[in-house]
């Protein structure tokens, strides 16, 4: 397998994207007294001192604020028959202020026309990432630039921050975005969790002294300018802000109509009802979270689902998100984004119907597997498709990934899945070669779940950690566990009870094959076991509720391009991975709840307190250093096979879409290429 390094993005992160925030001046302003906010076009640089890359991402070029006044926008000849019969505002008069408009740059400039054509089994992320708009975006490099905000200031300390908005920008209904909407947000959606999520991260700071956690504090300035304030520094704010609350902002003037906040319990209910939800609550975490995919909630991203009967359900056969017509965003040649009319969406009942829908050309944009790559490549040309590969920032294969509840609710397990001479068993009694040949079909190869190479905290040591296959070890191991081989040939505990490792995964993950050879493996080593894949809907209750055992697959897993701005799936910072499970509570909880950590667990959680209350780049690093190595000291996460690069297969016709990037959910999987900029040539 080609290695592929991804040292552009993931040796830069950790020096360049948790600390941009507090830039090298405190305060991006001019002399002459004006704002000159630190804008997308100015985004820091990432140093390059590591490794270097044998594929780099195809960059992403710094967009621009403001054109000059003088500039005629155009739009897209569907928006303009409707600005002639009088159904719409002028162009202009729907895209912010000249000055304040923003200006992608892309490969090449556009034509309007045509449909993305999507298949998925269901809505969720797979709609949102590719069209979601946060104030701040990710570019490859590692680097953040002003999105939806036009800029910020950031003072000496880290402790408050200024935003700048857009003037003029408006949601997809028409109704102007101002201020009032992000403040709306914190004040009455996060800190009230109204859309059912605890709050985020990036808006608690920890007292570096006494340990004591505090929120910040949002107000409004002007209509586009508000500050969110902290009680003490918070150097890694609008990079968290990035991944943890994305967009940060809510149509206020919607919400107002429909929170029982505003309207009352009664009135909220009745809403819920007409909406099609079962409860308030439903109704909160539905239009608050997952806003894009219902009906009628203003938006200001590039598409809106469309609210055409039969269009517009997304647990529908068929749906469409259709152009905003009120999208912020142009060309270098003054064209409103985005280029492509609307996006299709077509249910499928599993991958390999969507294989099928690929091979014949029915899609635009599609992930696909290395499994397939020998049919996709033979079929290309009549499919009218190409295959596009870009870097992954898991640690390991997701599939392959196993995780054990540290804090499952059987105390004999709990000790034994405690026990790091189980875990390194449940490693070693796995033959990878083989593994990775029958899994991967040639594609990929044995490795430990550990970062990527050119990522920080990367060894070839670790990599290769636990991956000699033997099995006799493997059982001196179990047997220094305690566990005692009873006459089916299978361990279980001294005290006579069986012992049995119960498998979880979601359906949707098609871990079957993953977890068949496994099983084999672990049964050849006296380790009986079963495999449950449940719906992902059922998973997520069970995972919080601390009923799942063990955990196969791609729920929480390890993958990150960096354990400081994206910890929660390698930190116990809430009740998220399978891992650390009840831990996350306890943490989240301030010790009141949930179990609380022991030994390099509870170290790693002390760690993580130091980092967030430390400004200083070198201890940052240093502690983010630390952090990984009791992960692999411990191998809280077991990994069987390296990640594989994701591969997308691309109509020939479609352009500017990415040829190389990185996915990785901080960059927001597939919203890294940009689809508003992407067209079709004719």
């Amino acid at each position: 397998m080609k290695k592929r390094v991804i040292a552009l993005l993931l040796s830069a992160v950790m020096i360049v994207a948790m600390f941009s925030a507090c830039g090298n001046s405190a305060n991006n302003t001019t002399d002459s007294g004006s704002t000159n906010v630190t804008e997308a076009a100015t985004s820091t640089p990432a140093p390059t001192e590591t490794a270097t890359a044998e594929a780099t991402p195809t960059p992403v070029p710094d967009s621009q604020t403001g054109v000059d006044e003088t500039v005629g926008f155009t739009e897209a000849p569907d928006l303009a028959a409707l600005v002639e019969t009088g159904e719409l505002p002028a162009v202009a008069d729907r895209l912010p202020v000249a000055s304040d408009v923003m200006v992608e740059q892309m490969e090449s400039i556009g034509t309007y026309g045509g449909s993305f054509s999507f298949a998925y089994t269901s809505a969720g992320w797979g709609t949102g990432k590719p069209i979601e708009e946060g104030l701040f975006r990710f570019k490859s490099d590692g680097t953040i630039e002003p999105n939806v905000a036009k800029g910020y200031d950031v003072n000496e300390d880290a402790t408050v921050y200024t935003i700048y908005l857009r003037e003029g920008m408006k949601w997809s209904d028409g109704v102007d975005f101002t201020a009032d909407d992000c403040v709306f947000f914190y004040d009455h959606m996060c800190v009230p969790q109204t859309f059912g999520k605890s709050l985020w991260d990036c808006f608690k700071v920890t007292n570096p002294e006494t340990g004591e956690e505090t929120t910040a504090s949002f107000a409004k300035v002007d209509d586009y300018t508000f500050t969110v304030t902290f009680e003490y520094s918070k150097p890694s704010f609008l990079e968290n802000l990035a991944i943890n609350a994305k967009w940060c902002y809510a149509p206020m003037h919607y919400h107002m109509e429909i929170l029982s906040e505003f309207i009352g319990e009664e009135a909220a209910q009745a809403k819920a009802t007409e909406m099609g939800f079962a409860d308030v609550a439903a109704m909160g975490k539905e239009t608050g979270y997952y806003f894009w995919n219902v009906s009628g909630v203003p938006t200001l991203n590039p598409y809106v689902l469309s609210t055409e009967e039969g269009k517009n359900d997304v647990n529908g056969d068929y749906y469409e998100f259709v152009r905003n017509p009120y999208y912020w965003k142009v060309d270098a040649d003054g064209q409103q984004l985005p280029y492509v009319d609307k996006m299709e969406i077509t249910r499928i009942s599993d991958a390999s119907q969507g294989l099928l829908y690929v091979l014949d050309g029915t899609t635009t944009v599609a992930s696909v597997g290395w499994q397939d790559m020998a049919t996709l490549s033979e079929n290309a040309e009549s499919g009218g498709y190409r295959i596009v590969e870009w870097d992954s920032s898991s640690w390991s294969d997701l599939p392959s990934e196993l995780q054990l509840n540290q804090t499952v609710e059987d105390e004999d397990l709990r000790a034994l899945f405690q026990n790091v001479d189980f875990r390194q068993a449940l490693s070693i009694c796995v033959d990878r070669d083989e593994y990775a040949n029958l899994i991967s079909d040639g594609w990929s190869v044995g490795r430990q779940a550990s970062p990527a190479e050119g990522a920080m905290g990367y060894s070839e040591e670790w990599a290769a950690k636990w991956t000699e296959y033997d099995v006799d070890g493997a059982k001196a191991l179990l047997e220094g566990c305690g566990l005692v081989m009873g006459d089916d040939g299978f361990y279980n505990f001294a005290n006579g009870k069986d012992f049995i490792l119960n498998i979880s995964a979601f359906t949707e993950a098609e871990t079957d094959d993953q977890a068949q050879v496994l099983m084999k493996y672990f049964k050849e080593a006296g380790i009986n076991c079963t495999y449950t894949p449940v719906s992902k809907d059922l998973l997520n209750e069970n995972l919080p509720a601390n009923k799942v055992e063990c955990l196969l697959g791609p729920v929480a897993p390890a993958e990150t391009v960096s354990i400081a701005l994206r910890p929660d799936t390698l930190v116990p910072v809430r009740n998220y991975a399978c891992w650390y499970g009840q831990v996350g509570n306890w943490y989240t909880s301030g010790g009141t709840e949930g179990v609380a950590p022991t030994g390099d667990l509870l170290e790693l959680c002390n760690l993580y307190d130091e980092l967030k209350a430390t400004i200083d780049t070198e201890k940052r690093n240093e502690i983010a250093l630390q952090m990984l190595q009791l992960h692999e000291d411990n191998i809280w996460i077991i990994g069987y096979m390296a990640p594989t690069s994701v591969l997308w297969a691309i109509d020939d016709k479609l352009m500017n879409f990415p040829e190389r990037s990185i996915y990785s959910d901080e960059f927001r999987g597939l919203g890294i290429a940009h689809l508003q900029c992407c067209y079709f040539a004719e």
